[in-house]
């Protein structure tokens, strides 16, 4: 039996957020709008309504399992993430809302890298959670300013650039992430450098890659595109891109 029909262009990741949600009790049965709302739904939610309503739990988790494990045996599409105005069809992802469930759905290691940040405790605060209660490993590679003469401690002025991104974006104490910045930026160019590169890698299964800054406007008001591909070989390759570059030097973490 198929019952991808309704649900065939809902994104894996919400039907998967979906169905915890309801096994959870955090979306009561039958489901309604009200409740996929609440959980941060928006997109689809008329497809998952018309699929879900009068099911009872079990009847609800049956289908959104069926259609994902239909899934898992065709290779998975890369999906559109959005920061910005829409028009009225429009059926992408929320970028807050996926780095939030990205974060939420952690189970051993994140890696962050490249974003600019300003004040994004918000945004930041469930991977902390994924820390302190999952013992989720983070690493952060933080782009820093380039000296423009030299510098007699290089790493002294890495560790206050570093210090200086937990005091405005991590307010949350213990646990912190392990920094990483880029060693060319301790020398005045040229050649210049910048740590530009944005992406997120969760637990070597999923990435995230996307132009939108972990900063208000980035995640509510300026026009931005990503792609969240869940995919292990790619998510892999990427995390092993960022960490061949510390074992090469070029990348350095800030020790404590």
């Amino acid at each position: 039996m198929t019952f991808s029909v309704d649900l065939s262009n809902v994104p894996t990741s919400t039907l998967r957020q979906v169905r915890g949600a309801i096994e959870r009790d955090e979306v009561r049965s039958p489901v309604h709008r009200e409740g996929l709302l609440g959980l941060g739904v928006r997109h689809h939610i008329t497809a998952l309504e018309r699929s879900l309503a009068g099911h009872s739990k079990p009847a609800a988790v049956a289908i959104l399992s069926a259609v994902l494990s239909e899934r898992e045996r065709r290779p998975p599409s890369p999906e559109l993430v959005w920061t910005g105005p829409e028009g009225p069809r429009a059926t992408a992802r929320d970028t807050a809302i996926v780095l939030r469930s990205l974060f939420e759905s952690a189970g051993e290691c994140v890696i962050l890298a490249g974003y600019s940040f300003s004040h994004a405790h918000d945004v930041l605060k469930p991977l902390h959670e994924a820390m302190r209660t999952r013992n989720v490993e983070a690493l952060c590679f933080i782009n820093i300013d380039q000296v423009e003469r030299s510098v007699s401690d290089p790493v002294a002025y890495a560790r206050t650039q570093l210090q200086t991104f937990l005091q405005n974006n991590w307010p949350f104490g213990e646990p912190q992430p392990r920094l990483f910045y880029d060693t060319r930026a301790t020398r005045p160019g040229p050649p210049y450098c910048s740590l530009h590169a944005k992406c997120v890698t969760v637990d070597g299964q999923r990435a995230f890659i996307s132009s939108a800054n972990f900063t208000q406007r980035g995640q509510e008001r300026n026009i931005e595109a990503g792609v969240l591909i869940e995919d292990a070989a790619f998510a892999t390759h990427l995390a092993n891109q960022w960490m061949s570059l510390v074992h090469a030097g070029t990348l350095a973490e800030l020790e404590c």
